[in-house]
């Protein structure tokens, strides 16, 4: 009996291992401070989720437990970090911030349950050919928003005990960065009227936990879609690809808490208001993405979609604008929340009975 198990699942074993040391690979990448070297590391959660949509939860928590073992082996051998604690840390860091996460995310996605049944299980292959609910988008973006927010925060209350408080923090810090910023800002380039290099770098400090959160949200979805398409068509996916653009979405209470948010944080000041400015900025990342399945979704049919779908990427993707398509986005997701947006379209092209 142990033998047939062990058999069973080898395979399964095998493959999360292997998908451990890929994301611990990538992950370490991120020691040579470069921008390949980044981008390499961004995408660290896609073995893991790779492992869990392909080839189930054995193989899944296998990835996260191989990844999380081998960061720490990977930071222990590293020449600048080669000691117990620091390896440890690391080690930990990644299992809380990115393996589990990506694990939970992944989990969510293949999550079914037959149609009138309370219980939701994990999908198998062969369970996707019978009728089935799947978990909800809406119920993935909202975890992923919650952990991303989460770790934003977590990594500023974890700063702020580093330096024994949060204003000292921010003044360390700002002492630190501001040469780097007005090397950056050189003589030629003039500034406004009452900012200068350390306002830049007081502002740079604030804004870092808040953009860890919000880039980290971009870094899980876009991994989650990356990883569903490679088993997709690797025929592993245990379950059909679902219709992002109609159903991504995200509960009407979210827009109180983020206008809550977003009107309170900034005038809070210290470490609260920073931490409610982190779930505000969270959100709007949410809601910018929701944007952009709406976008999708509007333009299905028309002559334009290219050309308006087109314009929004390259938008996002230059730096004097990606803010101004961003918050384009954002104001997008709010209203289809607010207004069902999609529902109305879906409505208006229905045929009458």
């Amino acid at each position: 009996m142990m033998k047939k198990r062990l058999k069973k699942l080898g395979p399964a074993v095998a493959i999360g291992i292997g998908a451990g040391i890929a994301a611990a690979v990538l992950c370490s990448v991120a020691t040579r401070e470069t921008i390949p070297a980044e981008i390499l590391a961004n995408l660290s959660p896609l073995p893991i989720m790779i492992a869990m949509l392909g080839y189930g939860t054995i193989a899944g928590a296998t990835a996260v437990v191989s990844a999380t073992f081998t960061v720490s082996i990977l930071f222990y051998a590293h020449e600048k970090f080669g000691n117990l604690d620091s390896a440890a840390l690391a080690g930990l860091t990644f299992l809380f911030f990115l393996a589990l996460p990506a694990f939970w995310l992944s989990l969510l996605a293949v999550l079914s349950r037959v149609k009138g049944s309370p219980n939701w299980v994990v999908t198998t292959r062969v369970g996707s050919f019978f009728a089935r609910e799947y978990c909800p988008l809406e119920r993935v973006l909202s975890y992923a928003t919650s952990l991303c927010a989460t770790i934003g925060v977590a990594l500023a209350i974890y700063v702020s005990s580093e330096y024994g408080g949060f204003d000292i923090a921010v003044e360390r810090l700002t002492a630190d960065i501001a040469p780097v910023v007005d090397q950056l800002i050189g003589s030629r380039m003039q500034l406004p009227k009452g900012v200068d290099a350390k306002s830049l770098a007081h502002a740079t400090v604030l804004a870092a936990a808040p953009m860890v959160a919000g880039c980290s949200l971009i870094m899980m979805i876009l991994n989650l879609w990356l990883a569903g398409r490679v088993a997709q068509l690797s025929g592993q996916l245990p379950r059909p690809w679902p219709d992002i653009a109609w159903e991504l979405r995200l509960p009407r209470i979210y827009l109180l808490v983020f206008g809550l948010a977003a009107a309170i944080g900034p005038y809070l000041g210290g470490l609260p208001g920073l931490i409610i400015v982190i779930v505000a900025t969270t959100l709007g990342v949410a809601y910018a993405l929701l944007g952009l399945a709406v976008a999708h979704y509007l333009t299905r049919g028309s002559s334009f979609r290219i050309p308006v779908l087109a314009a929004i990427y390259v938008g996002l993707a230059i730096p004097v604008t990606w803010l101004v398509f961003l918050l384009a986005l954002v104001v997008v997701g709010i209203l289809d929340t607010a207004f069902s947006l999609r529902d109305r379209k879906k409505k208006a092209t229905e045929p009458n009975p």
